[in-house]
């Protein structure tokens, strides 16, 4: 272990010990109620997964959603806060009626959520009817051709797979890996995001015909992976490559330990993110996945999150999913800031005409779209980004993690820095 390496875990080991005493002495009540009398009160839309498959990943992203909103003191950009929550559920029909209501109904300045591209592909013409925006902060698919409602403080789903396809030939050599992920639009872009940059750098798939393996995903996820792995073990593969998420994710790590596959497994990080790095322990050592958070990043906004999430969350540690939604947060409360300060600019929309702005004075959805141009960079636990300004997605840092064992905990530690993204 290099010097740096100790002086890195050595500061980790003290960021796990101080979260643990605020654990035990902080008050973890909230304040979502709003200090600030003087401003009249937004409404703001949380649509995320309350029941489904991704129910856990639901329960995170509200988590840091709300820890966001504490640490702001229940305001955005100074105003008084009501946050209005909905089921997500695993999306399509539930979502699009949960948006509905709380565009129509509830006449929220915002929506904030998102935890699978499936929603944000159903909801996305309802933005655009509504002129109400959306702050993404799940699984963004690549089928939004005008993201002029859509600002996402995640991931462009192409990105996590592409960001280690050159790094995993290097290590296969000549070798071929097995593609494996679920059949649905956030699935295909992210092994697709991969597959396209694995093979522009020469590398081959072992799969049959040199294409993908698809798991069904309607009318419910994939959860039973035997007739797969059987040809996964039998394949001579150097590497599997997947991506897989919430049940689905843990239980094909368990199985693949089940059939005793020792190929080695590589993986778009949510396969062992949050709520299935918990469910997986030890079954999970080894595996290397690429994204673009990990507790073990050594900067200063990363160890005050995880700090105070800690704090109030009697010692655990957090996750992407969290960091998505306290970065939405952010986001929302620069981005209304600057649209009550410039209640009259106006921000491009993709086909070069404007986007109507608000009447003098007055915050609306408009004028928090066209605001939302204006965010510049978002001081992130990830590391410091930006949105692009063609997909309106963070211009980021993506990460090699390993699943390692840190003191009593199980963590994805940082191995290296792989490439930057976005645009």
């Amino acid at each position: 272990m290099t010097p740096q390496q100790t002086t890195g875990r050595s500061r980790w080991r003290l960021v796990i010990a101080a979260a643990l005493l605020m654990a035990v002495t902080a008050c973890t009540g909230s304040s979502l109620g709003g200090s600030d009398n003087s401003g009249e009160e937004i409404s703001i839309g949380l649509i995320v997964p309350k029941s489904g498959p991704y129910k856990a990943i639901g329960d995170d992203q509200a988590a840091g959603w709300r820890l966001a909103l504490e640490k702001l003191g229940g305001e955005l950009g100074g105003r008084p806060v009501r946050v209005i929550e909905a089921d997500e559920g695993d999306g399509k029909a539930t979502a699009l009626a949960s948006a509905r209501k709380l565009i129509e109904q509830d006449k929220v300045l915002a929506l904030v959520g998102g935890a699978t591209a499936d929603t944000v592909q159903t909801v996305y013409p309802l933005l655009k009817e509504s002129g109400v925006p959306l702050i993404g902060i799940g699984g963004r698919p690549s089928t939004v051709d005008d993201p002029t409602y859509l600002w996402s403080t995640s991931w462009l789903s192409q990105e996590t797979g592409a960001s280690i396809a050159d790094y995993l030939r290097q290590e296969v050599g000549e070798g071929r890996v097995w593609v494996i992920g679920p059949d649905y639009i956030g699935g295909h872009d992210q092994i697709g995001g991969f597959v396209d940059a694995f093979r522009r750098a020469g590398g081959k798939l072992a799969n049959p015909g040199e294409e993908p393996t698809w798991t069904p995903w309607a009318p419910a996820p994939t959860t039973e992976f035997s007739p797969y792995l059987t040809k996964i073990k039998d394949s001579g593969a150097a590497a599997v490559y997947t991506f897989y998420a919430g049940t689905s994710a843990v239980e094909f790590v368990k199985q693949y330990r089940q059939y005793g596959i020792t190929t080695p497994l590589y993986a778009s990080g949510f396969l062992t993110e949050g709520p299935s790095l918990t469910a997986l322990g030890e079954q999970a050592k080894g595996i290397y996945t690429a994204l673009n958070y990990s507790t073990t990043l050594d900067n200063a906004a990363n160890r005050d999150f995880v700090r105070r999430f800690a704090a109030a969350n009697d010692g655990k540690l957090p996750n992407l999913y969290h960091v998505c939604a306290w970065d939405a947060a952010l986001v929302l409360d620069k981005a209304i800031a600057e649209a009550l300060a410039h209640p009259n600019a106006r921000a491009a929309t993709s086909d070069g005409q404007s986007a109507p702005a608000a009447e003098s004075g007055e915050l609306t959805s408009q004028s928090l779209t066209a605001a939302l141009s204006r965010v510049g960079s978002i001081d992130s636990p990830r590391g410091a980004w930006q949105f692009g300004p063609v997909n309106h997605t963070p211009v980021q840092a993506y990460y090699l993690r390993e699943v390692a064992q840190d003191g009593q905990v199980w963590v994805n530690r940082t191995v290296q820095t792989l490439t930057t993204l976005g645009s």
